[in-house]
């Protein structure tokens, strides 16, 4: 089901509110770091199926610069119960911060408690069919001291449906 931006973010907002989550959506995406702006006006420069860029079309040599700050989740199929989402990538401010998930799947490597957050967001993007700006506190590898301004942004994935996101963070002190 696609929501427009603000249902997602609405959504993804209600949720957050009842689950008690340090993390609040804004369905536009007008970041406080510079870096962020710069890659969504790549991901925007990006060819377009749909208003959605491929996966495949982010080269290394294109996100050079932001590697050390992005990570790219997957969804997989199955029915509605059985979705997972794998990182397919995690770079190194990422896994310094949240926990190094490279090539596992959430629902292996999340604690469960946070399971349900790490999930909401991308699911929100993937609904919006759009970029959405998040800023949430880490608290999944005990460092809620750290908070994080998100970029996340949807892909077509290799097999050309809509499955996997783009996450740019840029982490500050909690305040």
């Amino acid at each position: 089901m696609n929501h427009s931006p603000l249902e997602s973010a609405a959504e993804y907002n209600a949720l957050a509110n009842r689950e008690g989550w340090h993390s609040i959506c804004f369905a536009e995406a007008i970041f406080a770091n510079k870096k962020l702006d710069a890659l969504l006006t790549i991901w925007k420069g990006l060819p377009a199926e749909q208003g959605v860029p491929r996966r495949k079309d982010l080269t290394p040599q294109l996100l050079r610069s932001y590697l050390t700050d992005i990570a790219v989740y997957e969804r997989l199929s199955g029915d509605e119960r059985r979705q997972r989402w794998r990182v397919r990538v995690m770079g190194g401010k990422f896994a310094e911060v949240l926990g190094d998930f490279n090539g596992r799947y959430f629902d292996e490597a999340v604690p469960p408690q946070h399971l349900a957050r790490w999930r909401a967001a991308p699911e929100a993007v993937l609904k919006a069919r759009a970029p959405l700006r998040f800023v949430s506190r880490s608290e999944t590898a005990n460092k809620s001291f750290i908070t994080g301004e998100y970029l996340v942004a949807p892909l077509l994935g290799d097999d050309g449906m809509l499955n996997t996101v783009l996450s740019a963070a840029a982490f500050s002190p909690t305040c």
